[in-house]
């Protein structure tokens, strides 16, 4: 069998048997514009049944073998017992949050993407409308560039929609819009297609609204900048220095005969530093423009 046809089986019996319960929770609700924002195959409705069904399921396959092992060897079916009902709910409860914000983070990704891509973008469209491209023809070329990411991405889905389903390119474009994640996009993309429609300059309009990406995205270059200065200072402060005064206290209250701290010292060493420094690490990664 192949992925598809699997893929659409687990669909089928997960809307079947899980439908109702995640429409009653409220979850297909929820999910329905976030999975089409995450451009992911699936309706709001399927994923949140695939989600529970998941989550209901696979913990058991997980921890009955787990239960039944540490049963065989020896320990006392209480606890083998015990093992099997915490652990499958542990794991149900992990499966589910991981599945229900997986597809918010990836919405969160293609945002940051078009962040970065969209100034760019906008200046190679403004070449292409002043060469003497139509709207049509513009996205094409577009399309072809994945440097752009996921704004290339759109103009390829905006072409398929013009050549593969007939629809005409002001249509194309406003589909576009309601389905990006990004404001920024969305106002380009609404912006282009008033243009088209009433008749105006695409070639103006094009030339102040790169101007004004390049403008927006300077400013927010500059703001990362800022918000780098300031955690950096943080860190410094925070976590080197305080970790060398807590270290160097913690070493002379050992010598005065208190293991419990040089015990202290080592968890924060080992442990503490590479912890902190690793929060930082992601907080900046997510902070960044790439």
């Amino acid at each position: 069998m192949s992925e598809e046809k699997l893929s659409r089986k687990l669909t089928k019996l997960a809307l079947k048997h899980f439908g109702k319960l995640a429409e009653d929770l409220g979850i297909s609700e929820q999910m329905t514009v976030t999975m089409k924002q995450a451009n992911l195959p699936h309706t709001g409705e399927e994923f949140s049944s695939l989600l529970i069904m998941t989550a209901i399921i696979l913990p058991l396959f997980i921890t009955f073998p787990i239960g039944l092992l540490v049963l065989l060897l020896g320990a006392s079916p209480i606890l083998s017992l015990m093992i099997l009902i915490f652990g499958t709910l542990a794991l149900a409860l992990l499966i589910f949050i991981v599945g229900y914000i997986y597809p918010g983070a990836r919405v969160s990704d293609i945002k940051k993407n078009i962040t970065n891509n969209l100034p760019f973008a906008t200046i190679y469209m403004a070449t292409l409308a002043n060469s003497g491209m139509t709207p049509a023809q513009m996205f094409e070329v577009l399309g072809r560039f994945e440097e752009f990411g996921y704004v290339a991405k759109e103009a390829s889905r905006i072409t398929r929609d013009v050549k593969l389903m007939g629809v005409d390119i002001a249509t194309a474009i406003e589909r576009a819009a309601e389905r990006t994640p990004s404001t920024a996009l969305r106002e380009l993309l609404w912006g282009i297609k008033s243009t088209i429609t009433t008749g105006g300059d695409i070639k103006k309009f094009l030339v102040i609204k790169s101007n004004s990406s390049m403008a927006d995205y300077r400013r927010f270059l500059d703001k990362f900048v800022d918000q780098l200065s300031i955690l950096i200072e943080i860190y410094i402060t925070a976590v080197i220095v305080g970790s060398i005064f807590f270290i160097i206290m913690g070493i002379i209250l050992g010598m005065m005969g208190g293991g419990e701290s040089l015990a202290l010292v080592r968890m924060v060493i080992y442990f503490g530093i590479p912890m902190i420094s690793i929060m930082f690490m992601i907080l900046i990664s997510g902070l960044s423009p790439e």
